[in-house]
């Protein structure tokens, strides 16, 4: 008995090696389970084995990435999708989103790290591949990838990242590729949609690298899915349509569009309306197709409820996109890469290397082999995964920097070898702009009082501008700029107000006035902008804002030129009329004499004389 006993457990432990050394002896028509891991961490998987599989055949593997909350089992009592493989002979693969690696068990197509190649969870699930192709007869140009929501959003990262490893995906209510970048922006292009499709396409065939090749996509998504707003769908068309024209033939021509070429209508008995629509490639042949369905939710159409987010009065999406999955009619995969053997750096060239420009500089990456450059321009580590500020170029491209910038770079070869991090420092300081103002004549001129102690009455005139003591009345002039047109943004770094001598002056103000200076209103004086005989003594913004230089002639047409004090640049109105009083500082009229300029307004028959205003601004 003790013999029988030793015998039968040596048994058990043979056969137990036996199923854990050779998973393809496991039995067919049943799981499969194993795992991977890679620096990204690691993912259990399920694999579904048709009891038709012959090792001796190349066998096509669809991997099918569940949707956020759901499992491999729940995935695949939904989707039914073992049963379409064990009709038509091929190998299933579920991976496994664990709770620790996102809460709701999403894949996290969102993150940065896992929208490149080689690295997050793209890396993992192509790891899952490669372990299935060490251990099944896969037919390397027969690999696809479909998905729901989550996962059909990772399914479209797949298909730009890694190219030569799937030749078609299925992307059932998702998202294009690169949608957002981070889980808040998830949130908002769920609902609302995602950035410009042709701008996405052309990112994701930039992440196709030297891989790139048209990938065949079949699209489901429903007319009320609330969770993932259909206009992703007609998105991941579009952004498909983009990235499939660049890589037929490395050029944005047209030659294969988000235009439909044949669009047919059906209906599922006692089930819903669908519409689909066929995406040619150049040759003819349907490259894409897109199938909304009217009246269904955030699930997968035509499954079982034996398994969540499905809906059986759809077609059957399984079945379909089996079907369009099997009808290939595309190029083999890429060349794989150069061999490992490859230890040479590559030379990263960044021209130019930095330096002050005085406007936007556009800078030129590039390597001296295919590879792709990563790059940062907020001075932050490119060579970290996971840095959301990291962006990419394939083997080369350009950037234009509109302010300072600190840009940071490194390029990787296609064997993986990596050049040295460069950092440059862009100081972009743009040169001054100016703009001359001509004044508004009809609110020139001068005001007086009646007297030199007179703080209300006098009068206004609107013509000429008069500055001084006219006998026995002080004298102040008014000139007015609509200073709107410069920019709310500009950083006013100088201003001068020019004025012109229309006769000279009657007697000389400047020695028995002082200095001549000009107050400044933010706005209207008084609120109003016309004149009148308020405004002598209406309260300013900044007084002595501008200070004239005694003028060394007295001839007519002899410029009086002062500057605007720097305190006073913030009175000076961007967005309406800034208004100046022409004062000198001792008109009293305390010696009732007549010493006053003569000055031309923004009327003046000689347009040369009109008062200036001279802004230079950045």
């Amino acid at each position: 008995m003790k013999q029988m006993k030793k015998g039968f457990c040596l048994i058990l432990f043979v056969l137990a090696y036996l199923c854990f050394v050779f998973p393809e002896k496991a039995f067919a028509g049943t799981w499969v389970v194993d795992s991977v891991s890679n620096q990204a961490g690691s993912r259990n998987y399920k694999i579904w084995v048709p009891s038709g599989y012959n090792s001796n055949n190349p066998t096509p593997l669809v991997m099918m990435l569940h949707g956020c909350t759901q499992t491999p089992d729940d995935f695949a009592a939904g989707t039914q999708m073992n049963a379409v493989a064990e009709s038509n002979n091929f190998l299933v693969v579920y991976p496994e989103q664990p709770s620790n690696a996102n809460q709701s068990k999403c894949w996290n197509w969102f993150e940065p790290a896992s929208q490149v190649r080689g690295s997050g969870e793209p890396s993992l699930l192509v790891a899952i591949v490669q372990k299935v192709k060490g251990s099944y007869n896969v037919d390397n140009t027969k690999v696809y990838a479909a998905g729901l929501s989550a996962g059909a959003a990772m399914a479209v990262v797949l298909g730009a990242t890694y190219p030569d490893v799937f030749s078609a995906i299925a992307v059932c209510s998702g998202l294009e590729y690169k949608a957002a970048t981070s889980l808040n922006s998830a949130f908002s292009v769920q609902s609302q949609g995602g950035p410009n499709p042709t701008q996405q396409g052309t990112a994701a065939y930039q992440a196709m690298g030297n891989f790139a090749r048209k990938i065949r996509v079949i699209v489901f998504h429903g007319s009320s899915d609330f969770t993932v707003n259909t206009t992703n769908g007609h998105q991941v068309i579009s952004q498909w349509a983009q990235t499939n024209d660049l890589a037929d033939d490395a050029s944005d021509n047209n030659n294969i569009t988000d235009t439909p070429s044949n669009t047919v209508n059906g209906t599922v008995s006692n089930g819903y309306s669908y519409t689909t629509s066929l995406y040619n490639a150049p040759n003819g042949t349907v490259l894409m197709e897109k199938w909304l369905v009217q009246s269904l939710g955030h699930a997968w159409s035509g499954g079982s409820t034996a398994g969540s987010f499905t809906d059986p009065k759809g077609p059957k999406a399984s079945n379909e996109i089996w079907r369009f999955f099997s009808q290939q009619q595309n190029t083999p995969p890429p060349p794989p890469p150069p061999p490992s053997n490859d230890t040479t750096a590559p030379v990263l060239t960044i021209s130019p290397a930095g330096g002050n420009f005085d406007a936007a500089v556009t800078v030129t990456l590039s390597l001296n082999e295919s590879g792709t450059i990563y790059y940062t321009t907020d001075g932050s580590d490119p060579t970290n995964t996971s840095n959301p500020s990291r962006k990419s170029i394939t083997n080369n491209g350009r950037i234009t920097l509109q302010s300072n910038t600190t840009l940071v770079a490194y390029g990787v070869d296609l064997a993986n070898n990596a050049s040295a991090v460069q950092a440059y420092n862009y100081l972009i300081t743009p040169a001054p702009m100016a703009t001359t103002i001509v004044s508004t004549g009809a609110q020139d001129g001068y005001v007086a009082t009646l007297s030199p102690t007179a703080t209300t009455g006098g009068y206004a005139v609107s013509l000429d501008i008069y500055v001084g003591d006219n006998a026995d009345m002080p004298l102040r002039g008014v000139v007015s700029f609509d200073t709107s047109s410069i920019p709310d943004n500009a950083t006013i770094l100088s201003a001068e107000l020019k004025v012109f001598y229309t006769q000279g002056s009657l007697g000389n103000p400047w020695i028995s006035n002082g200095s001549l200076v000009a107050d400044i209103s933010n706005g209207c004086l008084g609120g109003n902008c016309s004149l009148t005989a308020s405004d002598f003594e209406a309260a300013v913004s900044a007084s002595n804002a501008v200070l004239f230089p005694a003028p060394t002639s007295n001839a007519a047409g002899t410029s009086l030129v002062g500057a605007v004090n720097s305190t006073a640049f913030s009175q000076i109105n961007k967005t309406g009329t800034t208004q100046f009083k022409l004062r000198f500082q001792n008109n009293s009229n305390g010696n009732r004499s007549s010493d006053y300029l003569l000055l031309a307004g923004g009327e003046y028959f000689l347009t040369q004389y009109r008062p200036v205003l001279v802004v230079k601004y950045k």
